[in-house]
């Protein structure tokens, strides 16, 4: 039980209860550009909704592309591994939602356009993040300061995400 937590019930039950936390817990490294490998994709259901007399596919949604931060340790860095993400829209998101869902992407979305700029796709019908894997790329990271209702976090919950894959390294 290294992970879990003992915590008692806020209804006023004796009764023990066990609480995990689940989840990546997000980084905070310097703002800059960095070598970067894709580590693992995945779709999220947020900010996506029910599609009228569809049961396999949800309009909207996310994809979360993960990317390990100086995979090398060509920036001397102090070999901690760092994921970071970077966070696109998609058109649809297919069940199950997760690690390497499927989705769409539409053709000038973010996901589009960085797949046309990268590998020069013009009428590709499947630029799956496989593309993506076994390369070495330069990101721009950034910190972010806000949170989804722009509300300012504090120093202690700021995180670093993936702004940008600007070209393969």
């Amino acid at each position: 039980m290294s992970n879990l937590a003992l915590v008692k019930p806020p209804n006023g039950h004796d009764k023990e209860t066990e609480s995990v936390l689940e989840g990546i817990d997000y980084p905070l490294i310097e703002p800059g550009i960095y070598e970067a490998i894709l580590v693992s994709w995945g779709t999220s259901s947020r900010f996506s909704k029910k599609i009228p007399g569809v049961t396999n596919r949800l309009e909207g949604g996310k994809i979360y592309l993960h990317f390990q931060i100086d995979p090398y340790n060509n920036a001397g860095s102090t070999g901690q591994k760092h994921i970071v993400f970077m966070a696109l829209n998609a058109r649809t998101v297919k069940k199950p939602i997760g690690q390497n869902g499927k989705f769409t992407a539409g053709r000038r979305s973010k996901y589009g356009r960085l797949v046309k700029r990268l590998f020069g796709l013009e009428r590709a019908t499947r630029a799956t993040p496989k593309l993506f894997e076994k390369k070495l790329f330069h990101v721009k990271v950034r910190t972010v300061m806000t949170d989804a209702n722009q509300k300012k976090l504090s120093k202690s919950e700021r995180y670093s995400i993936v702004d940008e894959v600007v070209d393969f390294a």
